[in-house]
Protein backbone atom coordinates (compact mmCIF):
# COMPACT_ATOMS: atom_id res chain seq x y z
CA UNK A 1 0.00 0.00 0.00
CA UNK A 2 1.57 3.32 -0.94
CA UNK A 3 0.75 5.60 1.51
CA UNK A 4 0.52 8.96 -0.36
CA UNK A 5 -2.22 7.28 -2.63
CA UNK A 6 -4.12 6.64 0.93
CA UNK A 7 -3.26 10.45 1.84
CA UNK A 8 -4.43 11.58 -1.38
CA UNK A 9 -7.41 9.16 -1.19
CA UNK A 10 -8.31 10.97 2.65
CA UNK A 11 -7.67 14.71 1.05
CA UNK A 12 -10.17 13.77 -2.09
CA UNK A 13 -13.14 12.86 0.64
CA UNK A 14 -12.35 14.81 3.35
CA UNK A 15 -14.24 17.79 2.27
CA UNK A 16 -17.76 16.90 0.93
CA UNK A 17 -17.71 17.47 -3.05
CA UNK A 18 -21.10 19.73 -3.23
CA UNK A 19 -18.42 22.12 -0.84
CA UNK A 20 -15.19 21.38 -3.09
CA UNK A 21 -16.15 23.99 -6.08
CA UNK A 22 -17.37 26.49 -3.78
CA UNK A 23 -14.84 26.93 -1.49
CA UNK A 24 -11.98 27.07 -4.43
CA UNK A 25 -14.11 29.67 -6.17
CA UNK A 26 -14.42 31.42 -3.25
CA UNK A 27 -10.57 31.10 -2.18
CA UNK A 28 -9.66 32.75 -5.97
CA UNK A 29 -12.33 35.73 -5.35
CA UNK A 30 -11.02 36.39 -2.07
CA UNK A 31 -7.42 36.05 -3.16
CA UNK A 32 -7.50 38.12 -5.65
CA UNK A 33 -9.25 41.14 -4.05
CA UNK A 34 -6.85 40.97 -0.92
CA UNK A 35 -3.64 40.50 0.23
CA UNK A 36 -2.49 37.57 2.04
CA UNK A 37 -2.54 39.36 5.40
CA UNK A 38 -5.78 40.91 5.30
CA UNK A 39 -7.12 37.31 3.55
CA UNK A 40 -5.89 36.09 7.50
CA UNK A 41 -7.67 39.17 8.84
CA UNK A 42 -10.94 38.09 7.25
CA UNK A 43 -10.79 34.26 8.14
CA UNK A 44 -9.50 35.06 11.76
CA UNK A 45 -12.83 36.96 12.11
CA UNK A 46 -14.77 34.13 10.98
CA UNK A 47 -13.43 31.69 12.42
CA UNK A 48 -14.00 34.36 16.25
CA UNK A 49 -17.75 34.25 14.94
CA UNK A 50 -17.66 30.45 14.63
CA UNK A 51 -15.81 29.84 17.81
CA UNK A 52 -18.76 32.30 19.15
CA UNK A 53 -21.17 29.52 17.77
CA UNK A 54 -19.35 26.90 19.29
CA UNK A 55 -18.96 27.43 22.72
CA UNK A 56 -16.65 24.82 24.34
CA UNK A 57 -18.11 23.52 28.33
CA UNK A 58 -15.48 25.24 31.16
CA UNK A 59 -12.41 23.24 31.37
CA UNK A 60 -9.66 23.19 34.34
CA UNK A 61 -6.97 22.04 32.29
CA UNK A 62 -5.37 22.31 29.54
CA UNK A 63 -6.21 18.70 28.80
CA UNK A 64 -9.66 19.40 29.82
CA UNK A 65 -9.47 22.32 26.99
CA UNK A 66 -8.45 19.80 24.26
CA UNK A 67 -10.71 17.18 25.19
CA UNK A 68 -13.36 19.45 24.43
CA UNK A 69 -11.99 21.36 21.61
CA UNK A 70 -11.21 17.52 20.08
CA UNK A 71 -14.63 16.30 20.31
CA UNK A 72 -16.23 19.05 18.88
CA UNK A 73 -13.88 19.16 15.53
CA UNK A 74 -14.75 15.31 15.93
CA UNK A 75 -18.37 15.94 15.36
CA UNK A 76 -18.14 18.04 12.54
CA UNK A 77 -15.81 15.94 10.65
CA UNK A 78 -12.87 18.49 10.56
CA UNK A 79 -10.40 16.36 12.14
CA UNK A 80 -8.57 15.88 15.49
CA UNK A 81 -5.97 18.44 17.69
CA UNK A 82 -3.15 18.32 19.73
CA UNK A 83 -2.29 20.63 22.63
CA UNK A 84 1.46 20.28 23.42
CA UNK A 85 2.10 22.06 26.62
CA UNK A 86 5.96 23.69 26.14
CA UNK A 87 7.83 26.32 29.23
CA UNK A 88 6.77 29.18 27.51
CA UNK A 89 4.24 28.35 24.48
CA UNK A 90 1.41 25.62 23.59
CA UNK A 91 1.97 24.39 20.45
CA UNK A 92 -1.40 23.63 18.55
CA UNK A 93 -1.63 21.31 16.02
CA UNK A 94 -5.00 20.61 13.94
CA UNK A 95 -4.62 17.36 11.89
CA UNK A 96 -6.95 16.95 8.78
CA UNK A 97 -8.75 20.39 8.39
CA UNK A 98 -11.37 19.69 5.69
CA UNK A 99 -10.32 23.57 4.34
CA UNK A 100 -6.78 22.43 4.19
CA UNK A 101 -7.51 19.46 2.04
CA UNK A 102 -9.25 21.68 -0.48
CA UNK A 103 -7.22 25.34 -0.32
CA UNK A 104 -4.01 23.58 1.65
CA UNK A 105 -2.36 25.25 4.04
CA UNK A 106 -2.93 28.96 3.02
CA UNK A 107 -4.28 32.26 4.76
CA UNK A 108 -7.69 31.49 4.22
CA UNK A 109 -7.60 27.91 5.97
CA UNK A 110 -4.85 28.98 8.62
CA UNK A 111 -6.61 32.15 9.49
CA UNK A 112 -10.01 30.52 10.16
CA UNK A 113 -8.57 28.22 12.65
CA UNK A 114 -6.08 30.87 13.81
CA UNK A 115 -9.44 33.08 14.89
CA UNK A 116 -11.32 29.98 16.31
CA UNK A 117 -8.55 28.63 18.50
CA UNK A 118 -7.90 32.66 19.76
CA UNK A 119 -11.68 33.22 20.52
CA UNK A 120 -11.29 29.85 22.51
CA UNK A 121 -8.50 30.46 24.70
CA UNK A 122 -10.26 33.86 25.14
CA UNK A 123 -13.57 32.23 26.44
CA UNK A 124 -11.40 30.00 28.74
CA UNK A 125 -9.86 33.02 30.25
CA UNK A 126 -6.50 33.39 28.59
CA UNK A 127 -4.40 36.37 29.87
CA UNK A 128 -4.52 39.37 27.84
CA UNK A 129 -0.62 39.17 27.56
CA UNK A 130 -1.11 35.74 25.37
CA UNK A 131 -2.32 35.42 21.79
CA UNK A 132 -2.72 32.91 19.38
CA UNK A 133 -1.08 32.92 16.12
CA UNK A 134 0.32 30.60 12.58
CA UNK A 135 3.40 28.72 13.21
CA UNK A 136 4.97 27.16 10.46
CA UNK A 137 3.83 24.75 8.59
CA UNK A 138 4.96 21.06 8.95
CA UNK A 139 2.84 18.87 6.46
CA UNK A 140 -0.22 19.60 4.29
CA UNK A 141 -2.24 18.60 6.44
CA UNK A 142 -1.12 19.93 9.86
CA UNK A 143 -1.97 23.33 10.77
CA UNK A 144 0.35 24.35 13.36
CA UNK A 145 -1.11 27.36 15.97
CA UNK A 146 1.43 28.47 19.06
CA UNK A 147 -0.69 30.41 22.00
CA UNK A 148 2.42 32.24 23.41
CA UNK A 149 3.47 36.01 24.76
CA UNK A 150 2.97 38.66 22.71
CA UNK A 151 5.35 41.44 22.69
Amino acid sequence: MNLNNTLDYYRSQSCSPQWRGFLRALAEEVAQGLDEDDQARLMARIGRRFAQAHPLPKAATLQELQAHVDALWSSLDWGFIVFEEQPDQVVIRHVASPLAAVLGQTSLATGFLEGVYREWFRAAGMSARLDVSTGATESPDVATFLLCRVS
